[in-house]
């Protein structure tokens, strides 16, 4: 019981710590901005437009969920060490693997946070202009948090072995690769190599996350489930 109150602790003030940086503010409403901005696409037919305004509106909820994960996961241990903030938490009686662990969970909090405000526009443009919030999104935004989880365990893990900044970069490499694996690797192995390639490309398939698999965007917008 001790272990989960050290890391409930820390995952609360992390969230809160999140949920005050200009960044977290700046993404979320720009997330609002393109959402709301899906509804300049009333020059289309009706049914065109909701597929448009979903498509649109998922792919802002995705892109800036990951990037609040990303970019506050690789900052957080990096810049409590910077700032000395963490070896008085470390002191006391918490083990490291509970302070990282609630770093994680507060800013999975806080992407949790950023994802339901843009759930709450999303469902206020599908309402107004469909009538009624398709069931779906309570199947697909869930798999959208999954991803973002994800992502964001990458990026912390990549915090703790390399600068912030490489660590967002390969985030942000590993994110594009893994919402592209599945047709790369078939494109890839397609072409006549050699077997070391041949490998080398499996070895790497089988290393990226398959972030596509949680991506159910495309069966939403299309009417698959």
């Amino acid at each position: 019981m001790q272990t989960l109150r050290n890391i409930g602790i820390i995952g609360r003030i992390t969230m809160l710590e999140g949920a005050r940086k200009q960044v977290f503010h700046v993404l979320v409403l720009f997330a609002i901005v393109m959402i709301f901005g899906s509804a300049a696409l009333a020059k289309f037919d009706h049914h065109v437009q909701m597929k448009m305004l979903t498509d649109l509106s998922l792919f802002s909820m995705f892109l800036v969920g990951s990037i609040i994960a990303i970019t506050l996961t690789v900052t957080g241990i990096p810049g409590e060490m910077e700032q000395k903030t963490v070896y008085p938490v470390i002191a006391k009686p918490v083990r490291r693997w509970e302070f990282v662990c609630g770093k994680y969970a507060g800013t999975m909090g806080t992407v949790t946070i950023a994802v339901a405000i843009m759930t709450v526009a999303f469902a206020f443009l599908q309402i107004a202009y469909g009538g009624n919030l398709d069931p779906a999104a309570f199947y697909v935004i869930p798999f959208l948090l999954l991803e973002t989880a994800i992502l964001g365990a990458i990026a912390l893990w990549l915090s703790t072995i390399c600068s912030w900044p490489l660590a967002w970069f390969l985030s942000i490499v590993l994110y594009l690769l893994g919402n592209v694996k599945f047709p790369l690797y078939e494109s890839l192995m397609a072409r006549p190599e050699n077997a070391f390639n041949r490998v080398t490309i499996g070895a790497l398939y089988h290393l990226l996350p398959s972030l596509e698999s949680f991506s159910f965007k495309d069966a939403m917008v299309h009417h698959l489930i």
